[in-house]
């Protein structure tokens, strides 16, 4: 039921076919059919501990098959990227070279992880350094949800809402895997996942560049979907 709400989610929004841009974090997961650009022009962003580069990356999309919980085929996107970049970004405006980092983690590394642990329990984690203060924060509405929202002490940008817990209980807190100035234009960029305990992902990367007036960062690419051959 999920997988199919997420299907039929995509198709309504115009994504029947590969989107046009693309981040993709975790590679290893099994995409829906489709889901990820052909012929696009990838970058990585390589780092070591905070030094970090954005470089062109060889991304190979190919079309793959894996059983399904009652033994059918069911097609797939497959993702190969070499190396071992943080993320790769199909057809994003940026350019390579060195860019300017404040922050960055792994999978390995966001549990329990000071930007994780203040977001999940003090409802707000500011920004470590930049050219001006900013602060992820959240306020849990009525409805069990909770509404994201980023602010530089004098303007509130909304960015997502989530469910306060998951499927089954688990935590949904956005992890921020790199914060720094990606786009070279001296503010901050972020680049996100939220955690799933079932078969969705949600990735997301925010560019401060071409932002309209009055809003900090615009939404330059989100991959999400639930994937395939997973679950029920």
């Amino acid at each position: 039921m999920r997988r199919a709400l997420a299907t039929l989610l995509l198709t309504a929004a115009g994504v029947a076919g590969a989107a046009d841009t693309a981040v993709i974090i975790d590679s290893s997961r099994q995409f829906m059919p489709n889901s990820m650009p052909r012929n696009a022009a990838w970058l990585g962003l390589f780092c070591q501990k905070l030094e970090c580069e954005l470089l062109p990356a060889e991304v190979d999309i190919s079309i793959d098959t894996a059983k399904d919980i009652l033994e059918q085929d069911e097609e797939l996107d497959r993702v190969t990227v070499q190396g071992k970049p943080l993320a790769v970004f199909a057809n994003v405006p940026l350019k390579p070279g060195k860019v300017v980092t404040w922050h960055a983690m792994n999978d390995a590394q966001y549990f329990g992880s000071p930007q994780f642990e203040k977001l999940r329990k003090l409802g707000k984690w500011s920004m470590p350094w930049g050219t001006q203060p900013m602060a992820l924060s959240w306020v849990k509405t009525a409805e069990e949800r909770k509404r994201y929202h980023l602010s530089d002490g004098t303007s509130k940008q909304f960015l997502f809402a989530v469910n306060a817990s998951g499927e089954y209980g688990g935590d949904t807190t956005p992890v921020v895997y790199w914060a720094g100035d990606l786009d070279g234009d001296g503010k901050l960029d972020l680049l996100m996942g939220i955690p799933d305990e079932s078969c969705a992902y949600d990735e997301r990367l925010y560019l401060s560049s071409g932002a309209a007036e009055g809003i900090l960062l615009r939404k330059a690419a989100h991959t999400q979907g639930s994937q395939a051959a997973c679950g029920c």
